[in-house]
């Protein structure tokens, strides 16, 4: 099957006259040349002659990869090729089958190959290489390549649809929220709710999520040899994974979050070479980790949080460079972090939360300088805190809490320029906390709540212009709250309760027209209430029990139109309950008890769901 090309692009060169007698016989004489494998030498210089090239199919579809012998003294390489089917159909027509040959040059740059794409799924070429010391000049040809067929085609989805119809029947079909089309035959594919084709009519996408899916997921899935995004997730599927799945070589999203899967993760999913997001979330699934899923060389998201999977994270995980999300939250993992996971150089998640990890958080972790998201809380992890994290310029959220980390606040997470929420809370931290964060100009919530921190809130923690949320409660702070805090415009949570916080409650409080919560409870405050909280429009709850209060209760808390909460018991307050809090409309919580009260109860009160007035020794009126 050889000819000289050199007699095949003269007459594509006069495509008008396809027809002509001197054509047809330079056509036959082409094809008989195809057929015998022979060469006709070229009428000009030029390099020495090509064997035949090397074909094989390409990674993607559509490619074909042509090898040669190089040749020293070309220039260029001319890389051609023809359709077995467009040589059948203008054969047949009697028409100028050489119009279709196609072909494409190369500088000689030392390579041996070239990959040709964008060919057809499912068709055959020939292929040819010619050697030339012009871009455009007649190169010396080899001999054709043997007959290559390209995998795909409509003949390679024939079975698409009967796959359909047996996962239709095993998840529940009748049943689903959507079924628009279904089982329809005469309808095309991508008519059928939740699928989408290519050209050929092959199923690329199955996208069925929160559509009533039951059953088990059938194995005769993995005949939709196309299917590159597999979404079923929000149903109730139970059963095992089928490791079946690993057939399906073009799929790149794998999302069967929230349904009641159980089993171990196959680890023949670990055969996918070109899956790029594995989404198991939300399931039953248990066992290990399998080491198998470390060569999914171009997986970027593992996400199998919200299970039941046990034993360590494998150190071999470290090898996964190209991931950018690792979500393991929520399940049984135990162990250390592996400090191979600072090798994660592209990652921007690192999800961890809610296992049984130990150990102490590793300063290589600060390698990961495009982390966004670090989640290490609700473990056992100990020791202090790596002042390593600072490097992490690019963090957006910082949650260490609800571990048993010790030592100081590191000052040096002032330099956050981008983070947004910082959760320290519920570890045994001590010192005190940094003026710097005060710098945190992103920051919407500070944690620090249930540590054993002290000395004095500072002052600069006021000038967190976008702060929504303060939780400085259960530590050892002392000195008073400060006037700055006034200043938190978008403040909707302000918690300072069991500390040793002294002297009064600033009137700039007053000022924060956000606030839905304040609690000052257990602590050592004093004086008046003041009367500008009346202005606090949005308050749903105000604790200030068990402090050192004096005074009355200022008419202005009439004005707390949201409030469904009011706590001032175990105070030193005096004088009448004002009846203006009975135009309270969401009241539900009211305690007053262990004050010094003086006059009648309103009758009024005794109805709010939740009290403690039969405490006062009062009578009502």
């Amino acid at each position: 099957m050889a000819a000289h090309p050199a007699q095949i692009t003269a007459p594509m060169r006069r495509r008008s006259a396809s027809k002509s007698p001197s054509l047809a016989v330079l056509a036959a004489v082409v094809i008989a040349m195809l057929v015998a494998g022979t060469t006709v030498a070229s009428a000009q210089p030029a390099p020495s002659a090509q064997q035949r090239p090397q074909v094989t199919v390409g990674p993607e579809a559509g490619e074909v990869v042509v090898s040669w012998s190089p040749v020293a003294d070309a220039s260029y390489y001319r890389i051609g090729w023809l359709s077995k089917a467009d040589y059948d159909a203008a054969t047949a027509a009697d028409e100028d089958w050489m119009a279709a040959f196609t072909s494409v040059s190369v500088a000689n740059t030392g390579q041996a190959q070239h990959t040709v794409e964008h060919l057809t799924p499912g068709s055959s070429y020939w292929f040819i290489v010619g050697a030339s010391d012009q871009r455009y000049g007649e190169p010396q040809w080899s001999l054709w390549s043997e007959l290559v067929r390209l995998p795909g085609g409509p003949a390679a989805c024939a079975s698409d649809r009967a796959t359909l119809g047996a996962f239709h029947h095993a998840t529940g079909g009748p049943d689903w929220r959507i079924s628009v089309n279904w089982l329809n035959e005469s309808a095309p594919l991508d008519e059928w709710f939740g699928v989408s084709t290519d050209s050929d009519g092959c199923v690329l996408v199955l996208y069925l999520n929160n559509n009533d899916l039951s059953g088990e997921i059938p194995p005769e899935l993995a005949g939709l040899s196309r299917l590159r995004s597999l979404h079923l997730g929000n149903n109730d599927l139970t059963g095992e994974i089928p490791p079946e799945l690993a057939g399906l070589d073009d799929l790149r999203v794998l999302a069967l979050v929230h349904n009641d899967l159980s089993g171990e993760i196959p680890k023949e999913l670990g055969g996918m070479a070109k899956l790029s997001v594995l989404d198991l979330d939300g399931n039953e699934l248990t066992g290990l980790l399998p080491l198998e899923l470390t060569d999914l060389a171009e997986l970027r998201v593992l996400s199998v949080d919200r299970n039941m999977l046990s034993g360590p994270i494998p150190a071999e995980f470290g090898t996964m460079t190209n991931l950018t999300n690792l979500e393991l939250w929520r399940n049984e993992l135990s162990g250390p972090i592996p400090v191979e996971l600072a090798k994660l150089v592209n990652l921007r998640t690192l999800d961890v939360d809610e296992n049984e990890l130990t150990g102490e958080i590793p300063v290589e972790l600060g390698n990961l300088v495009n982390l966004r998201y670090l989640w290490l809380r609700e473990n056992q992890f100990t020791g202090e805190i790596p002042t390593e994290l600072n490097n992490l310029a690019n963090l957006v959220v910082l949650g260490l809490d609800g571990n048993r980390l010790a030592g100081e606040i590191p000052p040096g997470f002032g330099s956050f320029d981008r983070l947004e929420y910082l959760y320290l809370n519920d570890n045994d931290l001590t010192g005190e906390i940094p003026a710097q964060l005060g710098n945190l100009s992103k920051l919407k919530w500070l944690y620090l709540h249930g540590n054993r921190l002290t000395g004095e809130i500072p002052e600069e923690l006021g000038g967190l212009a976008e702060l929504e949320r303060l939780q400085l409660d259960r530590n050892r702070l002392t000195g008073e709250i400060p006037k700055e805090l006034g200043s938190l415009a978008d403040l909707e949570r302000l918690v300072l309760d069991q500390n040793s916080l002294t002297g009064a409650i600033p009137a700039e409080l007053g000022n924060l027209a956000e606030l839905t919560y304040l609690s000052v409870n257990r602590n050592q405050l004093s004086g008046a209430i003041p009367t500008e909280l009346g202005a606090l429009s949005n308050l749903e709850q105000l604790r200030l029990d068990n402090n050192q209060f004096n005074g009355q209760i200022p008419r202005a808390l009439g004005n707390l139109i949201k409030l469904e909460q009011l706590h001032l018991d175990n105070n030193l307050l005096s004088g009448p309950i004002p009846a203006v809090l009975l135009d309270l409309p969401d009241l539900a919580v009211l305690y007053l008890s262990s004050n010094d009260f003086t006059g009648c109860i309103p009758a009024a009160f005794l109805d709010v769901a939740d009290n403690d007035l039969d405490e006062l020794a009062m009578d009502t009126c």
